[in-house]
């Protein structure tokens, strides 16, 4: 059995609670911890590409640009229909200076959300600073 594996399956309430545990961590800057997390919920979930983006947070809240915008294209990768993806992506685009690309990823995000529910209101606010020339 490999490192991810497991013999049971975890449920719906379980998966939810790991998902809240590794957020939580990254949110108390137990960075390494919260990675850890996010690694070994993403074999257990459907949606692959939301613990892959719990990875590019962590990467992003290091300054690991580079790092997070890998970890974000691969959850775009994942979830090609997923605006919360492209806008984390665009984001950490901007930071790693890749303002052409970004501002791709950030059109992508608003398309794929026009109402802002999912990553388009997100993408709109990072086009702003990009626009001002804030990023």
């Amino acid at each position: 059995m490999t490192k991810t594996e497991l013999s049971v399956a975890a449920s719906r309430e379980e998966k939810r609670f790991l998902m809240e545990a590794a957020l939580l961590m990254r949110d108390t800057d137990r960075l390494d911890e919260a990675k850890e997390m996010f690694e070994a919920i993403e074999p257990l979930v459907r949606d692959k590409h939301l613990p892959v983006i719990g990875v590019g947070t962590i990467h992003f809240a290091k300054g690991d640009f580079d790092d997070a915008v890998e970890a974000f294209e691969r959850a775009v990768e994942l979830e090609p229909t997923s605006a919360i993806a492209y806008a984390h992506l665009g984001e950490a685009l901007a930071f790693a200076k890749q303002t052409e690309e970004a501002e791709l990823a950030l059109k992508k995000a608003t398309e794929l959300d026009p109402g802002g529910k999912e990553g388009g209101e997100m993408a709109r606010t990072i086009q702003k600073f990009l626009s001002y020339g804030l990023l």
